[in-house]
């Protein structure tokens, strides 16, 4: 009976690599929908249908998994509205920062619990 050693190591190697990118995944969709679902209560502007069309996309690639979330129907409002915008008359409109916040929480908040998800493993 013969041991290869690096058979095993390549096997358990893999096996461990399929599981964290399960776990990756996971909780980059998790991080994303509950982003999207921030966002649908963000602001202080009255703009229902716009809260209503955030939405969040994974992508899943071969070397990496990556979260989108994104206004899907008042798309070219987002930067708008965050940002402020020249007027007619030469002002500027009110901005209401409401993306940059829940962006950055949602990925302190993927950090911790990818850390804690890998170490559960």
């Amino acid at each position: 009976m013969s041991f290869n050693l690096s058979q095993a190591m390549k096997g358990i190697l893999t096996e461990y690599t399929d599981e964290v990118t399960k776990v990756v995944t996971d909780v980059i969709s998790e991080v994303a929908e509950e982003a999207a679902g921030e966002l649908h209560s963000a602001g202080t502007f009255q703009g229902t249908k716009y809260r209503a069309g955030w939405t969040a996309e994974t992508e899943k690639r071969r070397l990496f998994n990556s979260a989108v979330v994104y206004n899907k129907k008042h798309y070219r409002l987002t930067h708008l509205l965050e940002y402020g915008h020249a007027t007619r008359n030469g002002g500027r409109t009110r901005a209401f920062e409401h993306i940059a916040p829940i962006n950055e929480k949602a990925q302190e908040e993927a950090v911790k619990k990818l850390k804690e998800a890998i170490e559960a493993l």
